[in-house]
């Protein structure tokens, strides 16, 4: 939070997409995208944009995403809490976006 009281963070147990504030978001899909590069990727839809098509497969690999807080706190987050099934037919959306606003939601 800046001087002027914006930004921050907000955990949100009702929202279901993480926007983290653009550069934040940037850097985390650029490394998330490094990692998941031997997955076949899939056009963005909606709000999403780093899909992949997982048709067929009965496991799939995924970097790992792990948050951390001020004071050194650590969550790590399973796959299922952020590749989310975004039709039927086996794509799946990295479950975070960006935003322009200073302050970032944790969904």
């Amino acid at each position: 939070i800046d001087n002027d009281g914006n930004g921050g963070v907000i955990i949100d147990s009702g929202t279901a997409v993480t926007r983290l504030e653009s550069a934040v978001y940037e850097s985390l899909r650029h490394e998330f995208r490094k990692g998941a590069s031997h997955l076949s990727a899939a056009e963005g839809v909606a709000i999403f944009d780093t899909c992949y098509d997982l048709r067929g497969q009965s496991s799939v690999a995924v970097p790992a995403v792990e948050l951390e807080f001020a004071g050194g706190k650590k969550l790590q987050l399973p796959a299922k809490n952020f590749m989310i099934p975004v039709d039927l037919e086996g794509t799946f959306c990295f479950a975070f976006a960006g935003t322009t606003s200073p302050l970032s939601i944790i969904g």
